[in-house]
């Protein structure tokens, strides 16, 4: 809270003003009764002794009268007063959250997962900015940040460019635990998740985890092996092209009566035969044989289900 160190460097006029600061600051925190904010008012050492409760009623309604909405006390809360919202706080509406989320969501479409650290920097700033908690929950929630322990991510945010052997506890989706070795590749972001790719000495395979799902970095060795992600060519027709974005690192061969011949890379097969899937009707894989294989595989399984 604020503290003074002598009554005299506040006059009586700005005394006042201090005693409401203290008191907004109070309720800010927690809802307090008026000997909760009689002895906060003390502390702070802008008098000898207590006001009177009178006094802090009054110092309450100036709070109102300048926009305030503070509760009467009752047994919900204690039979202490509740600070409901001010006109200090940062005010967002649910139509500009929208826009925020909107604007992440474009901003982040590639796999740069450092521009949606910035993004992360920035919600969480404009969370502490506001005072209702719905809004600032939102906020947080924008990116998938929130669902990583710190502790993980700065582990593995130390490894970048080391090529060093990561030993982790993983958390497949049923929530079994089990030890991973791979040699560390990148951080990169999909689909609003952060992962991290590296490579499998033992299957020659890359592999991805969800960084969420990191439970613990056990250990980095050094390695003399390089990091070598399979790259799978993925080359597909797109019917009705302006209809779909593009990302940056798409090769599109030709276009024709707005179908495009596209040609993509992908260092994972789950992540191709993903993004296949959410082109719908429009995709159609030429080739390579096991990327449309598994597609036909996965359709059918939906044919199944929906049938």
């Amino acid at each position: 809270m604020y503290t003074f160190q002598t009554k005299a460097e506040v006059t009586q006029i700005s005394l006042t003003g201090a005693r409401l600061i203290v008191i907004l600051g109070a309720l800010m925190v927690a809802p307090r009764d008026l000997n909760d904010l009689n002895t906060l008012i003390s502390e702070c050492g802008l008098v000898d002794k207590n006001y009177s409760n009178d006094t802090i009623r009054i110092a309450l309604s100036t709070l109102k009268a300048a926009g305030c909405v503070i509760s009467r006390p009752c047994k919900a809360t204690g039979f202490k007063y509740k600070l409901i919202s001010h006109p200090f706080a940062l005010s967002i509406s649910e139509e500009e959250i929208a826009a925020l989320k909107s604007l992440y969501a474009n901003m982040t479409r590639g796999s740069d997962y450092k521009i949606a650290v910035k993004f992360n920097e920035l919600f969480n700033t404009l969370a502490e900015h506001t005072f209702n908690r719905e809004t600032a929950g939102e906020l947080r929630n924008i990116t998938s940040f929130h669902k990583i322990e710190p502790a993980v991510y700065e582990a593995i945010l130390k490894e970048e460019g080391k090529n060093n052997i990561l030993s982790i506890i993983y958390a497949n989706p049923a929530k079994k635990l089990s030890e991973k070795k791979f040699v560390f590749g990148r951080i990169f972001l999909k689909s609003n998740k952060l992962y991290v790719e590296g490579y499998d000495l033992e299957t020659k395979k890359t592999v991805c985890y969800n960084l969420s799902r990191i439970r613990e970095v056990i250990s980095s060795l050094p390695c003399d092996a390089e990091y070598k992600p399979e790259v799978y060519k993925v080359k597909y027709l797109l019917k009705n092209y302006d209809h779909h974005p593009i990302d940056d690192d798409v090769r599109v061969e030709k276009v024709e009566h707005n179908v495009a011949t596209v040609e993509m890379e992908f260092t994972n097969k789950f992540f191709a035969v993903q993004h296949i899937l959410s082109l719908g009707a429009d995709c159609t894989v030429l080739e390579p044989q096991n990327i449309r294989d598994e597609v036909i595989a996965k359709l059918m399984e939906l044919r199944k289900i929906y049938a």
